[in-house]
């Protein structure tokens, strides 16, 4: 059941591709302004072309108290670049409204007075035909500003750009894991979009990959924006260890919910069991059982489960209970990291237009296989600074506030922009988070 759309802003589609664009060679300020232009221009669109199949109904709704509605996402992704690179920046700029400050402002306390999220659900006004001239204010701005750089301030300028793009980016997946729940919430299941039409593929038998330990560097180490707790480069010691070739698939996880997982203490974590019960966990979020069988809300709408496909919108909590069941257990960050590390970084991404997890095809390489996209995947790492771990004053890069109550999720999902998904990428959600597209990959001592 389609929405009307809405109209996306004008611009040439952003095509799907394995990496982002890098930074020019030769690096003269008038190649750099260009390929700064460039990632500007792409990852606005993208944005656009994501909400593009919303009606403006759906762009108020707000179906999880620690959500927001797609118009936020909208506004609060353009006030992040007048904020950070306009006003300050921007000589004679005029701010677009001083009331979207507050009303689109980050959703804690370092930018001063806020909205609490719940009341995001209220803002009727202004209209999403205002939200969207915001943008269309601020992203002329913003590409003006980029072409009259002075060369004496373009790394300055160049490194506040590209934090609004890793900060775009990351809003992308945001906005459709919250579209997903609130298009679920509604008795109709309406459809996000068609799905796309892909050849069948075999079943992935599952392997496991050894690693023989030892010394192994992981985080990052270069200079390009990003976020301040990927880095710095150190030296962590493993013992030998074992991935799964490819993540746990709906079939697996089915035979947990059939051994009667959800009701065996011993599975669980104490608190893991305290939340399933509490919350009536019996499967994974979105699957229902429907006409005698399991049927999974997609962003697609309503479909039969495939049992070859990845399990998907599992906490933590059951991800690790599932590991237990199967007498094994989830790997730690820095293993993921030391095996990641010699792979390409490609997969079921936000590019390839397919916005649902996909069955484990072997590409001809050695495994594992879809380290990168289909689902991020839970590791047995709490979220902590690494070891020489310096915050950045940087208005959207520092983490360090958020290294409490969080695990680690590694790889990126099938809404995670390309550029988003490394190897040296950490991401971290609540381990109570069912939302956010996550899944399972086992790893066991040698």
């Amino acid at each position: 059941m389609p929405a009307k759309p809405l109209a996306a802003a004008p611009g040439p589609s952003v095509a799907p591709v394995a990496a982002d664009l890098p930074p020019p060679a030769e690096g003269t300020p008038d190649a750099l302004r260009l390929w700064l232009s460039t990632r500007f221009h792409k990852a606005r669109q993208r944005t656009a072309e994501l909400v593009a199949p919303l009606g403006v109904e759906d762009l108020m709704v707000q179906s999880l108290p620690d959500g927001a509605p797609a118009k936020w996402h909208l506004a609060h992704t353009t006030w992040f670049f007048e904020s950070t690179v306009l006003e300050p920046c921007a000589s004679g700029y005029r701010t677009f409204d001083p009331v979207f400050h507050q009303l689109f402002t980050a959703l804690d306390d370092r930018f001063g007075q806020h909205l609490p999220a719940p009341v995001l659900r209220l803002l009727s006004r202004p209209t999403a035909a205002e939200v969207m001239r915001y943008r269309d204010h601020v992203n002329g701005a913003v590409l003006h500003l980029i072409d009259q750089i002075p060369e004496e301030r373009l790394e300055d300028i160049s490194e506040r750009v590209q934090l609004g793009i890793v900060h775009e980016r990351r809003h992308q997946e945001r906005l459709l894991s919250d579209v997903k729940h609130a298009f679920w919430s509604n008795p109709l299941r309406p459809t996000y979009e068609p799905p796309a039409t892909l050849p069948p593929s075999p079943p992935l038998e599952q392997t496991w990959v050894g690693h023989a330990g030892g010394v192994v560097e992981v985080g990052r180490d270069d200079p390009s924006p990003g976020f301040d707790h990927e880095r710095p480069r150190h030296a962590v010691m493993l013992r030998p260890f074992a991935l799964a070739g490819r993540p746990v698939t709906c079939g697996e996880y089915l035979e947990f919910m059939q051994d009667g997982g959800y009701a065996k203490p011993t599975c669980w974590l104490g608190d893991g069991w305290e939340a399933a019960r509490a919350e009536d966990w019996q499967s994974p979020l979105y699957w229902e059982w429907r006409e005698g069988g399991w049927q999974v809300f997609t962003l697609y709408g309503m479909r039969p489960l495939d049992p070859h496909e990845p399990v998907c919108h599992v906490s933590w909590y059951e991800a690790d209970a599932y590991a237990r069941w199967a007498g094994k257990r989830l790997p730690d960050e820095s293993e993921w990291e030391a095996v990641a590390a010699c792979k390409e970084c490609i997969g079921n991404l936000l590019g390839t237009g397919h916005r649902h997890p996909r069955p484990g095809v072997c590409r001809g390489t050695e495994g594992p296989w879809q380290l990168f996209g289909d689902v991020w995947e839970w590791t047995r790492s709490a979220f902590m600074p690494y070891p020489g771990y310096t915050p950045v004053e940087s208005d959207g890069a520092q983490s360090g506030r958020f290294m409490a109550n969080r695990m680690v999720v590694r790889g990126g999902s099938c809404v995670t922009p390309f550029d988003y998904a490394t190897p040296t990428t950490r991401h971290f959600l609540r381990p109570t988070t069912r939302t956010a597209f996550t899944g399972i990959r086992l790893a066991e001592d040698a």
